[in-house]
Order: structure tokens, then C-alpha cells, then sequence
């Protein structure tokens, strides 16, 4: 077994500027790396967002559903058509409140809507996806929803389409 045992101190002044050197270097790499991001900021550096990132999505339905009168307190969600919001959608709505499937199925729509009214007179809003475009070389996501108003008061109720456009900047993704 070897035990390390501290160097001897005549040994320390000959490895300063071997440590100069190391630091020196490891400082003007960084310094580099700075000043080659301070100079894409300058030239208006691309934004870092990708189209493909969820996050535009998730910030669209949540703009909706937020902005929505009156603002639901649960959700119901297509599944199994076009009308179906992306799976980060689905998430989104799930993270703001209990949240359930629904589909054009009498008797499976029986089934929620008993499920809703057993749970207490919240109100209910089923969320549509009516589709998305991009632009600007995928810099910029218009994500069409809709909705209407399932039981209580509200019943029927339709929730307007609305084109929510989100655009990436240096920052990320923004709500226009």
C-alpha cells in the first residue's frame, strides 16, 4: 500500500511557473470563449430555439387556456383524431388541473361527463387542436386551439379559435 505523502517544498518553486502556464492557458481559452459569445451577440446571434421543442407548444396551450372566459378548471382532451392536442399539450393541460380523454363515443362521453359531475361543478373546457404553421426557417410556431364548455353552467359554451403565435428570439421561445 502506498500512502501519498505531501511534495517536498523544494520541489514547489520549480512547479509555479508550470502552474502559471497551466492557469495562464485555461484563463485565454476562456477569455476566448467569451469574446467569441459577446461577438455573436453582437451580430445578432440565431436564436437557440428548435421548432421541434415542445416548449412553443406548451406555451400556446397554456396562453389559451389562461386567457380562456371563463378560465376552465379542468380539462377534457380529443384523443384518437386531428382534433387531438400534441402529447406536450396534453401535458400542459394535465400540469393545470385534473384533465380527461374524450372522444366523439356516446357512451364513453356519458361515462366522463358522469365522472365530471360526481367530482363537483368545476368548470370544464375541451381543448381543440386545429393545427400549426411555421415560418421564419422554424423560428416561429402559430399553433391554431379552440374549445367549448362541457357541463355546468357553462354547458355548450364554445371557447373562440385562437392563432397563438410564439416566436424564438436570443432568449427562447416568447408569446407574441
Amino acid at each position: 500500500m502506498t500512502l501519498s505523502r505531501p511534495l517536498p517544498l523544494r520541489l514547489l518553486p520549480g512547479l509555479a511557473p508550470v502552474l502559471a502556464l497551466l492557469l495562464s492557458a485555461c484563463g485565454d481559452a476562456g477569455a476566448k470563449a467569451n469574446a467569441n459569445a459577446q461577438a455573436d451577440a453582437a451580430e445578432g446571434a440565431a436564436p437557440q430555439c428548435v421548432s421541434r421543442d415542445s416548449t412553443a407548444m406548451t406555451m400556446a396551450v397554456l396562453d389559451y387556456i389562461t386567457k380562456a372566459d371563463p378560465r376552465p378548471q379542468r380539462f377534457l382532451s380529443a384523443f384518437g383524431t386531428d382534433s387531438a392536442l400534441p402529447e406536450d399539450g396534453f401535458k400542459t393541460l394535465q400540469g393545470k388541473g385534473p384533465t380527461y380523454y374524450y372522444n366523439d363515443n356516446p357512451k364513453n362521453q356519458a361515462q366522463v361527463r358522469a365522472k365530471l359531475e360526481e367530482a363537483g361543478p368545476y368548470t370544464t373546457m375541451l381543448v381543440v387542436y386545429k393545427g400549426k404553421t411555421e415560418a421564419d426557417n422554424g423560428n416561429t410556431l402559430t399553433v391554431s386551439i379552440g374549445g367549448h364548455y362541457v357541463g355546468g353552467e357553462f354547458e355548450g359554451k364554445t371557447a373562440p379559435v385562437r392563432a397563438i403565435t410564439v416566436r424564438c428570439d436570443t432568449t427562447g421561445w416568447r408569446v407574441k
